[in-house]
Formats: C-alpha cells, structure tokens, sequence
C-alpha cells in the first residue's frame, strides 16, 4: 500500500531522494500492520539504521513518528485511541 504520511518518494528528514530505505513505523509484530494501513515513511539510510542518529537508535525520533502515524491513522481510517489500541496493541500519543 502507499504511505498515507508521504506523497513523495523522498526522505522524511531531509527532503532528499537517494539512498532511500522504506521504514515500517511500528515494526516487529505490527510490520504487515504498517503496509496494510501505510503507516511507512522513506528515509535516507543514515536516518534509518546507518548512523546513531537513524530511528532505529534514536528513541526521540522513533516516537516521533510513532505519534504523527497513530494521528495520521486515527484521522485517515476515522479511528478512535480504543481502536488503534486494538490494531495496534498501545497508545503513543
């Protein structure tokens, strides 16, 4: 499925379009959860997992955008917390 939170194939962080890797925003478990509802961004690898600044080591900007997709979800699929809680097994916001 597209990226509900992304229209453009371009990095979520810095706006630019190379080395490009697709990050699934609830991973683990929730990975086939985030392609169903497209809850995925495009980040350049640094950002994602190639330095310690990428949101796989950086609790701030992981939760960052853990709330803005349960937000986005919630508006898009017309959820309530309670129901993204069932999909998704908690709250970030």
């Amino acid at each position: 499925m597209k990226s509900i939170l992304q229209t453009e194939k371009e990095c979520y962080k810095t706006s630019e379009t190379y080395n490009l890797h697709k990050h699934h925003i609830f991973g683990g478990a929730n990975r086939k959860l985030s392609e169903k509802y497209g809850l995925w961004v495009w980040l350049r690898a640094d950002w994602h997992n190639m330095e310690n600044y990428g949101v796989h080591f950086n609790k701030e900007f992981d939760r960052e955008l853990k709330v803005m997709a349960q937000e986005a979800a919630m508006a898009e699929y017309d959820w309530t917390v309670e129901d993204f809680i069932l999909i998704f097994g908690r709250n970030y916001i």
